[in-house]
């Protein structure tokens, strides 16, 4: 089988990676999902006009005349929330706190600071605009307009829109999970003590944690050790269960305890690819069981973070729904050299990237320093100096 780029990698990942089923959520479950199809107002927002101060409903008509200050008759008062709404009446003024819904007739509200209170009696001086102070209907949203657009996530600030336009449950794109599977003897539990040659695996937990942060799920399946029969098994409870896909790490080199491969073809997964013209990466496959995609990453955690941005994220993106399931390469300017020691191959890299007015820097990162972007380093080059400009994919495509 061919050694694959990362690009044609890509492709075929995520044509082998469909969009999952639609289903209706109630709006508590809503946030951070993918909306199925435009989600429109079901009713205008707000629905009344309403008063945007505290302060009295008038009539502009009845604010005309030689007199200043002009003498209004205060008539009651509407708080928000009131639904049993009195008439104004000719040279009347109602009182009317911020929210509550403006009466008949009424056309402004003068705010309390513009106004002298007399008992029964309200003296409005310089009288505002007809219309002002009033948050007309459908101001927010006009009834059936799109809140969110088709392949797009259910922001935190929607919510309250859509609740608001009179919806209680949306339609959104199925949450895929993926179970995972972390291979390697030498992979301890985090309450076991490591011996010499024993470390404890965290690559299950760096995996929950960046499926989790791309709106999908996940079911840790636990480790295990390098028996290619105890790999198979737990394979198959994997392929059978109710993940959509699933992804492992380890166990993909050329050494003699890189059973993944033979693992693999004892189950007859389907190979997609084998290898990539990618450091790091090169051991890296894809396959299908009966169309459920499974990933095999190596074993290094840096390496996992990488290949995960640029292989599994795309998927489940591509099967929550997502117009754009990979985001462009971006340009960058690096501060800093940067020195291989291979070349031949396409080298990805950890960066940390800053934002300088309208252009992006970028520089490695150091020992225990978090990415928020991946490098592309070209095949043919082994220095890369200060000054000049690489390719980069944001690991938080709002970071821009």
């Amino acid at each position: 089988m061919p050694i694959l780029s990362l690009t044609e990698a890509q492709r075929l990942i995520l044509d082998h990676c469909p969009v999952l089923a639609t289903e209706a959520v109630p709006l508590p479950e809503a946030g951070n999902r993918i909306a199925a199809q435009a989600i429109k107002a079901a009713r205008a927002v707000p629905d009344f006009a309403r008063s945007a101060m505290d302060g009295y409903a008038v009539n502009s008509r009845d604010l005309t005349g030689e007199a200043d200050p002009i003498p209004l008759t205060v008539t009651g008062e509407i708080a928000a929330g009131a639904t049993d709404l009195p008439r104004l009446a000719r040279k009347s003024a109602i009182a009317i706190m911020t929210g509550g819904a403006l009466p008949p007739r009424a056309n402004q509200v003068v705010p309390f600071e513009h106004c002298q209170r007399n008992g029964e009696l309200v003296l409005v001086s310089s009288p505002p605009r007809p219309g002002a102070f009033i948050r007309a209907r459908g101001t927010d949203l006009a009834a059936r307009q799109t809140i969110v657009r088709a392949g797009t996530k259910i922001e935190p600030q929607h919510l309250p829109l859509l609740a608001e336009s009179g919806l209680a449950q949306v339609s959104v794109v199925g949450r895929p999970e993926l179970a995972i599977i972390c291979t390697g003897s030498e992979l301890l539990n985090t309450l076991d003590t490591p011996e010499t040659g024993q470390i404890v695996g965290g690559n299950r937990f760096l995996l929950a944690s960046l499926i989790r942060s791309s709106g999908a799920a996940s079911r840790d399946l636990g480790l295990v050790a390098d028996d290619c029969d105890r790999i198979v098994a737990l394979l198959k409870d994997a392929l059978h269960g109710p993940s959509q896909g699933v992804i492992t790490t380890g166990g993909m080199g050329p050494g003699n305890y890189d059973l993944l491969p033979q693992a693999f073809a004892k189950l007859r997964i389907r190979p997609v690819y084998t290898a990539l013209a990618v450091r790091p990466g090169r051991s890296t496959m894809f396959g299908l069981y009966q169309d459920k995609p499974i990933f095999a990453l190596p074993g290094p955690p840096p390496a996992v973070f990488l290949l995960f941005h640029e292989l599994v994220l795309p998927a489940l993106r591509r099967m929550q729904g997502q117009h754009r399931p990979l985001p462009p390469l971006v340009r960058a300017t690096l501060t800093t050299s940067i020195l291989l020691k291979k070349t031949g191959l396409l080298n990805l890299k950890g960066a940390v990237v800053r934002l300088n007015g309208k252009t992006l820097s970028a520089r490695p990162t150091g020992k225990n320093e978090t990415a928020n972007a991946i490098i592309h380093l070209p095949s043919n080059r082994k220095h890369l100096l200060a000054g000049e400009d690489v390719s980069l994919r944001l690991c938080t495509p709002d970071f821009l």
